[in-house]
């Protein structure tokens, strides 16, 4: 039974080697390392749906400023954006350093 829970538990800790390994490299590119960070995770406050294409407002190549909108996924379900800092590590990656809620208005048609 101890070698059975041994085998099981290297297994997970290489599972979750590889996978954050994995990450780190598909991190690289910007407009994945949002669209993750946005659209995973079962206890993301930030979490949308039917996010709509990011939009960079500010890029120098180690910082950036991205515009997000969706689709909030807490009920109800209505038009949300945020504005997100993001920087590039060391290895290349690029980390979310802060979130700013965005307000998103709806546009109004005159009669």
């Amino acid at each position: 039974m101890k070698k059975f829970l041994s085998v099981i538990i290297i297994i997970f800790i290489i599972l979750t080697i590889t996978e954050n390994v994995y990450m780190s490299i598909r991190c690289r590119d910007i407009n994945y390392a949002v669209t993750h960070y946005f659209t995973t995770g079962i206890f993301n406050k930030y979490k949308i749906y039917g996010m709509e294409n990011p939009t960079i407002s500010f890029s120098n190549g180690t910082a950036a400023f991205i515009k997000v909108e969706g689709i909030s996924s807490e009920s109800p379900h209505r038009k949300i954006g945020y504005t997100v800092f993001l920087e590039k590590n060391n290895s290349g990656t690029w980390k979310i350093k802060k979130v700013y809620p965005a307000q998103v208005t709806l546009q109004q048609k005159s009669f």
